[in-house]
């Protein structure tokens, strides 16, 4: 008789049927050594690895139960007897927290994937690949400075039969460059299960904050994945900054570069595609420390920038935003700030263009410019055509050494599609807009039409609540919902004095009583203080009904001049608040920014 082994590690049940043909790996991950506790060096060590002829493993924290199939009963994995002529063997790999599996399996074996550890952190197993005995596997997901026990567990007919002789491997050190990450609230009964992916930003230097570089050119961009304990999993750094970041359903991550660039890149941080925008293939080509932004071989789309955002829509094809120049007359009076006898009555304006292209040509299938939407002549106050003036930020550094008189007018930071109600969101920032686009020509109208305007200038009536403003990173739900990260920029009393404060918001609208009341809101807010957050941000629903909220620009501000960043978890109740069930703190103070974050299931997205 063999033995069937159902595992439950925590929240991971793992069962295979007989029927299932595939080999997998079970790696055993037990932790033999704590994260150190010192300071990093100045680079991340490499992961390194050793074999061991111990053939009795820590015992697991996972509890085994059997059930009546046929199969022998085993307690554990671990009393599995050795099979001798299958093995394994671990290679460290040049990122600190990676490292490369390879077994000999004979094809009459089947696998059932697992992992356990003493120490209590169990990496989710890796997906494999096989061709005849032997089986690879990148292993992710390790903690640093930790040693882990791996193995192969053997199957017939869907029955455990034994498992390779362990061996270890040992992950290396974070770079020294990363700012503490600290998790100081934690219910695991009431979060929703997975890893966090977010993008951190060291924009330190546009502050002037002088951080010691020397002549070093600055690298600035960070993808990082953390645990629930907030323990740093994976990580990945590039030159220049990262924008929105998701993780594709084969394991990749679909991420926006340096707002002028998309880029798929697998866990290795390799390049396995690349979009770019007309300019930073031409004129830009090149950084201010002669460094070439983007590869040698990209897919050319004809836009000047791709920032903010960068999806791939259920039909396959992708969304991104970009961004042009108009210069517009016909303004009475100057309203920035300029000399009236030297105004000229027009505006140089930078405007956002929603872009749809094939990913495989670089073909633009449609794009919407916001300008045919709006025309900022009919209230130029109102319709705040001044911009933003610090020249690093985008888009200003694109077109300002071009025309020093732009103004970047719009500031689109957000897409969404509703394939339900066939509906382009776009986040328009600058404008406290959130509008709906039809996504594609339908028996109603031609793509393009303006469906809906939420926003004190839109054309819904907020029945009850408060408006957003400054908003980021709207999501559309059941019922006609509508979850946005209120960022709070210009908010004003009832006095008309400030009032900032950010909070994420939830309202539900009726596009054809062309009617919108808020139903949730969630402040920011800490040890009774309330926060503001000006700039980026992010607002989930988890599959449990829980929000995920990304406070991502608190930027030192007093009275917690470390804290740069938060993302939380929050469990709504009521109409306002709820209970906090998970918090992340990035202590770094100003210049360390977290635009967005989502919730894997997985460091490997499934």
């Amino acid at each position: 008789m063999l033995a069937r082994v159902r595992l439950e590690a925590q929240s991971l049940r793992f069962r295979v049927a007989p029927t299932q043909r595939a080999i997998a790996v079970i790696i055993a991950a037990s932790l033999a050594a704590a994260c150190s506790g010192g300071t990093a060096g100045d680079t991340a060590g490499p992961a390194t690895s050793s074999s061991t002829t111990n053939t009795t493993t820590v015992a697991p924290t996972t509890s085994a139960t059997v059930e009546d199939d046929g199969c022998d009963d085993w307690a554990v994995p671990n009393d599995l007897p050795i099979v001798d002529n299958a093995a394994v063997t671990v290679t460290a790999d040049n990122h600190p927290l990676l490292a490369d599996l390879r077994g000999e399996v004979p094809v009459r074996y089947e696998a059932v994937v697992a992992l356990s550890e003493s120490g209590g952190h169990r990496p989710a197993p890796p997906p494999t690949e096989r061709n005849g005995d032997t089986v690879t596997a990148l292993l992710a997901g390790l903690r640093a400075n930790t040693t882990y026990t791996v193995e192969v567990l053997l199957l017939e007919a869907g029955c455990a039969v034994g498992r390779t002789r362990p061996v270890t491997v040992t992950s290396g050190s974070l770079p020294n460059a990363l700012p503490p990450i600290v998790v100081d609230m934690a219910r695991p009964e009431a979060m929703h299960d997975g890893i966090t992916l977010f993008n951190l930003l060291d924009i330190r230097e546009g502050f002037g904050i002088n951080i010691g570089r020397g002549e070093e050119p600055p690298r600035t961009g960070w993808l990082v994945m953390v645990d629930e304990a907030g323990e740093i999993v994976w990580y990945h750094h590039t030159d220049h900054t990262m924008g929105d970041a998701e993780m594709l359903d084969d394991g990749t991550i679909l991420v926006e570069y340096n707002d002028t660039l998309a880029r798929r890149i697998d866990l290795r941080g390799d390049v396995l595609d690349e979009w770019a925008g007309s300019i930073i293939t031409g004129r830009y080509l090149l950084d201010e420390f002669g460094r070439q932004v983007v590869g040698d071989s990209p897919i050319v789309v004809d836009v000047d920038s791709m920032h903010h955002e960068h999806s791939l829509l259920p039909d396959r094809t992708h969304a991104t935003l970009s961004t042009e120049v108009r210069i517009l007359d016909g303004f009475d009076e100057p309203v920035c700030g300029e000399d009236p006898d030297e105004f000229d009555g027009s505006y140089h304006l930078i405007a956002d263009i929603v872009v749809l292209y094939d990913p495989e040509t670089g073909a633009i299938l449609n794009e919407f410019s916001l300008f045919d939407y709006f025309d900022p002549r009919a209230d130029p106050v109102a319709f705040n055509l001044c911009g933003f003036p610090l020249s690093w930020v985008f888009p200003n550094w694109l077109y300002a050494p071009i025309d020093p008189l732009v103004r970047d007018w719009t500031h689109a930071n957000a897409i969404e599609v509703d394939p339900s109600t066939n509906a382009l969101l776009v986040s328009i920032r600058h404008l406290d807009a959130v509008i709906a686009l039809r996504w594609k020509d339908d028996a109603d109208g031609a793509a393009g039409e303006l469906l809906w305007h939420s926003g004190p200038l839109g054309d819904l009536e907020l029945l009850n609540g408060d408006w957003h403003r400054y908003q980021h990173a709207p999501e559309v739900g059941p019922g006609s919902s509508l979850l946005v990260y209120d960022n709070g920029n210009r908010r004003l009393g009832t006095d008309g004095s400030p009032n900032l404060y950010s909070r994420a918001v939830e309202y539900v609208l009726d596009p054809d009583a062309k009617t919108i009341s808020q139903v949730w809101e969630y402040r920011a807010e800490k040890d009774g203080t309330p926060l503001f957050a000006g700039f980026v941000g992010d607002v989930d629903r988890l599959a449990n009904g829980n929000v995920l909220i990304v406070d991502g620009g608190l930027n030192g501000l007093e009275p917690f001049p470390e804290l740069s960043a938060r993302i939380i978890e929050v469990m709504p109740a009521d109409s306002s608040g709820g209970d906090l069930v998970w918090g992340l703190e990035v202590h770094g103070g100003p210049g360390w920014v977290v635009y967005r974050a989502e919730r894997l299931p997985s460091v490997y997205g499934r």
